[in-house]
């Protein structure tokens, strides 16, 4: 991302980051990520941060049902009809593998 905006971390960190101890996240602006544009998408693509590059699949989905549902629902990558207790067991095995990459459509 650094490089992508051309600016120094410190720089990216005060001006886009929202760091919470060692959790570093995108500050949300109208309810969406900094960097996301309505219609371009996201504007640092190339340079986006892992967490960004895992997108859809986050761990909030095994905590709740509700995020699941809410994020398959919105993402159209996503293998249709996939059962939540196949999901779950499916992301959890790709999780210790390291490979959550797999998992979309």
């Amino acid at each position: 991302m650094v490089a992508e905006l051309k600016m120094s971390r410190e720089e990216v960190a005060a001006r886009y980051w929202r760091i919470t101890g060692s959790v570093v996240q995108m500050q949300v602006r109208d309810g969406h990520c900094i960097f996301y544009h309505p219609e371009q998408g996201c504007t640092v693509h190339e340079g986006r941060p892992w967490r960004c590059r895992q997108w859809p699949l986050h761990p909030s989905m095994l905590a709740e049902e509700d995020n699941f549902k809410t994020i398959t629902a919105s993402c159209p990558g996503f293998v249709p009809g996939m059962e939540y207790k196949k999901f779950c067991r499916v992301f959890r095995a790709l999780m210790a593998q390291g490979d959550t990459g797999k998992f979309a459509a």
